[in-house]
């Protein structure tokens, strides 16, 4: 043990080690970043010095951290401001669900609700469901895969979709039985008008591994990063520790590491190369170069996510 002694000592907790041949223990010292001790609290006291900062786990689990696999990082820190509807079912619920969350937020330009559930009404949801509940402000909500929006008959009016649009293959604006939109959006370019209709549609920077055009200001810079320390903030919460951030573009990496020289990098971060079906192999020069820039231990690249 360095002068010193450790950084920081957890005691009166239920140590989960992950170790057949010492399972739990009461508590853990930790130095340099590095766990350097688990056992029982008296052996672990011992390693205190005047600089160790003390966490009671008042009889909790301490456990090692979360690895998450697959995140949207960008997006999924943008959403924690939206109506999150994962868990409601019926259409009393989701119209109570709806208008409270409105009535609280009498100045947003377009309201937003994520982490809808396919099955959320007993028939395919429609913009007539939603003109039910909110007949008279932009509404749109999305499902927990987010490869489908279903928006009301006022954001498709005001966005110009009420009455179709071709789009890419595999996206789709569902017409009704009317020839009119039905509300139901599949996929990025059928909801992507909306979304940039009200100046949302930043949410999915990098969901598609585009780099943004044009490059952002010195303000939006700011504030993406500020976005992406708040997404860290909320892992780092839950016990996440370490993320695959399968947004894959150049400028998130930009943004991380201008998190971590600021000290704000809450958790390990890796982030791919997104490798398309109608992309060259020379494309993956990108990703090498990627792999070569950012290679931390906080932060890194060195992986392709193929599409085919």
């Amino acid at each position: 043990m360095s002068v010193g002694g450790a950084d920081l000592v957890v005691v009166n907790g239920r140590v989960l080690t992950m170790d057949d041949d010492n399972p739990a223990a009461e508590a853990i010292a930790v130095k340099d970043g590095v766990i350097i001790a688990i056992g029982s609290r008296a052996s672990i006291e011992e390693l205190k010095g005047p600089a160790t900062k003390i966490v009671d786990a008042q009889g909790g689990s301490v456990l090692p951290g979360f690895i998450e696999a697959h995140m949207h990082l960008f997006g999924g820190a943008a959403e924690l401001d939206n109506l999150h509807l994962a868990g409601v079912h019926g259409f009393d619920a989701l119209r109570d669900a709806i208008q409270d969350f409105a009535a609280k937020r009498p100045d947003a330009r377009l309201l937003i609700g994520a982490g809808v559930g396919y099955a959320i009404l007993p028939e395919p949801v429609t913009r007539h469901d939603l003109d039910r509940i909110i007949p008279d402000r932009p509404f749109v909500m999305s499902a927990s895969d987010h490869h489908t929006m279903w928006a009301n008959t006022k954001a498709l009016e005001e966005a110009g979709l009420l009455h179709g649009r071709q789009v890419g293959q595999g996206n789709e604006v569902v017409i009704g039985a009317d020839g009119l939109a039905a509300g139901e959006l599949r996929e990025g370019e059928a909801f992507g008008p909306v979304l940039g209709h009200y100046g949302a549609n930043r949410t999915r920077l990098g969901l598609e591994g585009a780099e943004p055009d044009p490059y952002p200001s010195a303000e939006e810079l700011a504030a993406d990063r500020d976005l992406m320390h708040r997404g860290l903030e909320w892992c780092a919460k839950h016990g996440i520790t370490s993320i695959q951030n399968m947004d894959g573009n150049l400028y998130q990496l930009e943004l991380l590491a201008g998190l971590e020289k600021e000290g704000r990098l809450l958790c390990r971060t890796k982030l791919p190369f997104h490798f398309k079906n109608f992309m060259k192999l020379d494309m993956l020069e990108k990703a090498s170069r990627m792999a070569t820039s950012y290679n931390s231990e906080w932060l890194s690249s060195g992986m392709v996510k193929v599409f085919y």
